[in-house]
């Protein structure tokens, strides 16, 4: 086994987790702003800017993993030559906008005013979008590529929700407006559900071209084995939108501990969901 079939879909599983994290984080508080309480609202505000501190540190490093990926052994990561190759190939401009995005989130979180969405959007749109200018994304130009964002998107919903809800389940429920911002998030979660499985089996279809290429190939394997993770993570999704969910007004701390739990649970799935995507964008060729 070559040592970048390990290194390249590691450094992607990094960035993918850093940078839906930082997304999802924001759409959580633009979603909810008005209902969450001082105390998350901040825990969620340094997330944010953590994790975008983080990805400052994951960006050149897998910038250097692009000029080793070039050269092909180990020193080549820090071969002057690889690495000015590098700046002029899509997959180091493809991490050269991701780590300006992680540049402009870092900076609104530590000098500007948390009110002023401009740069922190700008920032976000750098890092959806640098997932889209280099690798399978590009197959059929800008239809896919808008495709990949739209995906992204919609999973960065639940990537950066989950740490904040679940962060509320330690908390005084009725302070943390748990019941109505989970509610609220179940019925967004539906538009961002239909934006998920559309872009997701619309790019699948173009990258397989077939229904055999999805059935047969690796790729469409790999892909269907993703599309079934999703349909769990959805379910488990459902049954906390009506069963746990409604609970937290009767019961509140104790569907608050149940919640939290599945939460866990969701995570975990995501998490293999984010593995799979990584080696799929970077190991697995689709059958053009």
């Amino acid at each position: 086994m070559e040592l970048w079939t390990v290194l390249v879909p590691l450094g992607k599983f990094s960035a993918y987790v850093l940078s839906l994290l930082m997304v999802g984080t924001g759409l959580f508080i633009l979603h909810f702003k008005s209902m969450l309480s001082p105390a998350t609202f901040t825990y969620c505000r340094k997330l944010i800017f953590q994790s975008s501190l983080a990805g400052l540190m994951v960006a050149p490093l897998l910038f250097l993993l692009v000029a080793g990926n070039l050269g092909g052994d180990l020193a080549s990561t820090i071969d002057p030559l690889m690495i000015s190759i590098a700046f002029s190939s899509k997959a180091g401009q493809a991490v050269l906008v991701l780590f300006f995005g992680f540049i402009l989130v870092s900076f609104w979180g530590y000098f500007l005013p948390k009110q002023n969405w401009t740069i922190v959007i700008a920032g976000f749109s750098c890092i959806l979008i640098s997932f889209s200018v280099y690798g399978h994304s590009t197959i059929n130009g800008y239809t896919s590529q808008l495709l990949i964002v739209l995906h992204l998107l919609a999973i960065s919903y639940w990537v950066g929700s989950f740490f904040p809800l679940r962060y509320s389940t330690y908390r005084d429920i009725e302070e943390e407006n748990l019941f109505q911002i989970a509610h609220k998030f179940g019925i967004y979660a539906v538009y961002y559900i239909l934006v998920l499985l559309v872009a997701g089996v619309s790019l699948g279809t173009i990258l397989v071209g077939s229904l055999n290429g999805l059935l047969y190939s690796t790729y469409g394997q790999v892909f269907l084995l993703k599309l079934s993770l999703v349909s769990i993570l959805l379910g488990t999704g459902a049954m906390n939108k009506f069963k746990l969910v409604p609970n937290l007004q009767s019961n509140g701390k104790a569907n608050a501990v149940k919640l939290r739990k599945s939460i866990g649970r969701e995570i975990i799935i995501l998490a293999f969901i984010l593995v799979i995507s990584s080696i799929v964008s970077t190991s697995i060729e689709p059958p053009y």
